[in-house]
């Protein structure tokens, strides 16, 4: 190919590129807003602390979200990865993770009354009702 037009379509393919580029920029920034809305959504408060990392409480609340059915299973079971996974987020020592599951087991129909798919906030419900039956068990001051 003659050295004449290699550059124009060169400069053209760049053009072209970077056009593309820009255009999944915007693709980018609305999948991120759509995450931070529907984060927003369901987890009240700050997300973040000052030095960009999330919360722990907020930690708590998203793996609620996600996980609310498989938590809702295996609380009825009395325990389970979930359950263990939760225990962790709550920074329960290892050595009383069958009690907290035992707490999320009698506490059952409290916890988990609703589906997400009846009530959109049900997993920060349960989160609220297992915050207040581990502060009333003393489970967290022992």
């Amino acid at each position: 190919m003659n050295t004449t037009l290699r550059r124009p379509l060169l400069a053209a393919m760049g053009i072209a590129v970077l056009g593309l580029a820009l255009s999944a920029c915007g693709t980018t920034k609305a999948t991120s807003d759509s995450i931070s809305n529907f984060l927003s959504s369901t987890t009240p408060g700050a997300l973040y602390t000052e030095d960009g990392l999330v919360r722990q409480e907020q930690k708590i609340n998203l793996f609620a979200g996600v996980a609310y059915e498989n938590l809702r299973q295996e609380s009825a079971a009395g325990g389970g990865e979930y359950v263990t996974a939760l225990a962790s987020l709550y920074e329960i020592p290892i050595a009383k993770h069958e009690e907290f599951a035992h707490i999320l087991k009698t506490h059952h129909s409290d916890l988990f009354g609703k589906g997400l798919k009846e009530d959109r906030t049900a997993h920060l419900k349960m989160v609220e009702t297992l915050n207040r039956a581990l502060l009333a068990d003393a489970f967290l001051h022992r």
